[in-house]
């Protein structure tokens, strides 16, 4: 490697490891083109040990299973330590580090430049040592015409990860090994609604969630309990509003967080404060909004949005968008279903690409309010939806306390049991879609009274 390269810059260097940690767009722009050689220490380097190995752990990980190593990173690295023997000290120091990659607020700003340099460089490199190979066969008499075009394929093709394939029948050890892997963490976070999380599994990155519901019954409260629920458990969520102007977003926000009614929110602006900055102390992420109730946002720009945020540092885990309907066609259709087929095919395909967990909600067919079960076939506009989602919720009218609660329903989970549902109660002076004491009580009472 030539001297004074930016690889020699120990910035760069922390920068290009946390996006191999934690960044899949990084990972799949060039994880392919690095090797854990382009991070050895030069001499004197600070953390130069203990970057070389992260960054190796980060690239075989991304190797095995496509997907940025993440949380599993201190794991990783304290088996790979035991494995290697290495020192109290030498431990530490990586365990340091893994808190600095990980648990960081944001990435590194501007991904894009870092990534742009090492496919520059790395390409200009190969093509040099193409041609050097292709001068000393061509000297030697050996350069044939199928040589020529395998060197050029090369080349032209390296750092091509659409075209990565895996081999299943050979790859058992690795899928074991996943597994085993994935058991340590929290990959599916919990949508903290005790009685839901109980029957079922949430979603996952690369997954892709759907809320339906009648008008006003709660499709933008739920997906607001879900926003704060993610950041609880540590996830940067990026909230898109396309109905409720971001004053309306914020005021709910603010409700469920402080637990104080929406109503009364400006009589009690000390108690509000007190109380948010006692929440914010215990979310470790973000939580960022975009209005774009002025329509026209369609799933690319989305994806625009998330690539803004990413070259700020801000590097979203979930993606929350109220609601479908609302969702701009990336091409116009004489049948407004065929372009929900589009929009929801284009979302699916854009939290795989990003390593997103998304939701977003759907409006369920007219005389559907008194419904309790809201099936599949009820989403209105157009039922394909439901195929193209991992898991989707209705939002049906529940029997207790006299019709105030709400029934949820498990219209379709790829992963985990279907057709199965409970009762919450909501407390909507409070913006919540799910009081947990409330929704203790009336189950307490409705139990008692269904036994006897």
């Amino acid at each position: 490697m030539p001297k004074e390269s930016f690889f020699d810059d120990e910035d760069y260097q922390d920068s290009l490891v946390t996006l191999l940690c934690r960044d899949q767009k990084a990972l799949n722009d060039c994880g392919l083109l690095l090797s854990p050689d382009d991070f050895k220490p030069l001499p004197g380097s600070h953390n130069g040990q203990v970057r070389w190995v992260i960054a190796e752990l980060a690239l075989e990980h991304y190797r095995r299973y496509h997907e940025p190593v993440g949380r599993l990173l201190r794991a990783e690295v304290l088996t790979h330590a035991q494995n290697v023997g290495f020192g109290e000290r030498q431990i530490k120091d990586l365990r340091k580090y893994c808190d600095t990659v990980i648990n960081a607020n944001g990435i590194t700003p501007c991904p894009e430049a870092i990534t742009e340099k090492i496919i520059t460089f790395k390409r200009e490199k190969q093509k040099a040592a193409a041609l050097t190979e292709l001068s000393e066969l061509q000297a030697s008499g050996d350069l044939s015409d199928e040589k020529w075009y395998e060197i050029s394929q090369r080349v032209l093709g390296s750092g091509v990860n659409t075209l990565q394939t895996t081999d299943y029948l050979g790859t058992m050890a690795q899928r074991v090994e996943r597994r085993r892997l994935n058991s340590r963490r929290v990959r599916k976070p919990w949508t903290l609604i005790d009685p839901l999380d109980s029957i079922i599994e949430g979603i996952g990155p690369k997954e892709l969630g759907l809320i339906l519901a009648p008008y006003k019954r709660g499709k933008s409260l739920m997906l607001q309990w879900l926003a704060v629920a993610y950041v609880l458990q540590h996830l940067n969520v990026l909230y898109i509003t396309l109905e409720n102007p971001q004053s309306s977003v914020e005021d709910r926000l603010d409700s469920i967080t402080t637990a104080i009614p929406i109503k009364a929110l400006n009589e009690y602006p000390g108690t509000v404060s007190q109380r948010f900055k006692r929440f914010r102390g215990m979310v470790k992420r973000k939580l960022k909004i975009y209005d774009g109730t002025q329509g026209g946002v369609s799933v690319p720009m989305m994806e625009q949005i998330l690539t803004a945020e990413r070259n700020q540092g801000f590097l979203a885990d979930a993606l929350i968008v109220d609601y479908d309907d609302e969702i701009a066609a990336t091409r116009k259709q004489k049948d407004r279903r065929f372009e929900f087929s589009d929009i929801y095919r284009d979302l699916r395909q854009l939290m795989a690409r990003m390593n997103l967990i998304g939701w977003t909600a759907a409006q369920t067919q007219r005389d559907t309010e008194n419904l309790k079960i809201l099936s599949g076939d009820r989403a209105a506009e157009d039922i394909s939806k439901i195929r193209k989602v991992t898991l989707a919720i209705g939002l049906g009218k529940g029997d207790w306390l006299d019709g105030e609660s709400i029934y949820l329903w498990v219209a379709a989970a790829n992963n985990d049991k279907q057709h199965v549902g409970c009762h919450i109660v909501p407390d909507r002076k409070r913006m919540l879609i799910y009081d947990r004491e409330a929704t203790a009580l009336a189950t307490k009472r409705y139990t008692k009274d269904a036994e006897e």
